[in-house]
């Protein structure tokens, strides 16, 4: 898992299994399920930002899959990771509200 994501911890197992850290302030959840159907580990992402928004990283019904489960936590964090990492350089491109 990325080395980065701090305050990791498992939240959930049985059907449902969650796993959670944080990184930039932001609370990062893994949720993952195994699904006998494709002998795999489907997986959603949100990250939940200080500000109160959430954003999901899947859609409904989830097109993430690895070949186990945590495979599945590691995809996810890395996902969450490079979506954060992208908005905060987003952010620091932003003109700042005083040089208007």
């Amino acid at each position: 898992m990325p080395s980065r994501v701090e305050n990791m911890v498992q939240t959930e197992t049985g059907p449902r299994h969650v796993m959670q850290g944080t990184y930039l302030g932001a609370r990062i959840e893994v949720i993952a399920g195994y699904d006998i159907r494709t002998d795999g580990w489907p997986f959603h992402i949100c990250v939940h930002q200080r500000e109160g928004q959430t954003d999901r990283l899947s859609d409904r019904p989830t097109a993430l899959w690895a070949e186990s489960l945590d495979s599945a936590f590691d995809r996810g964090f890395e996902m969450a990771v490079g979506h954060l990492t992208a908005k905060g350089q987003l952010r620091d491109l932003q003109p700042a509200e005083d040089s208007k």
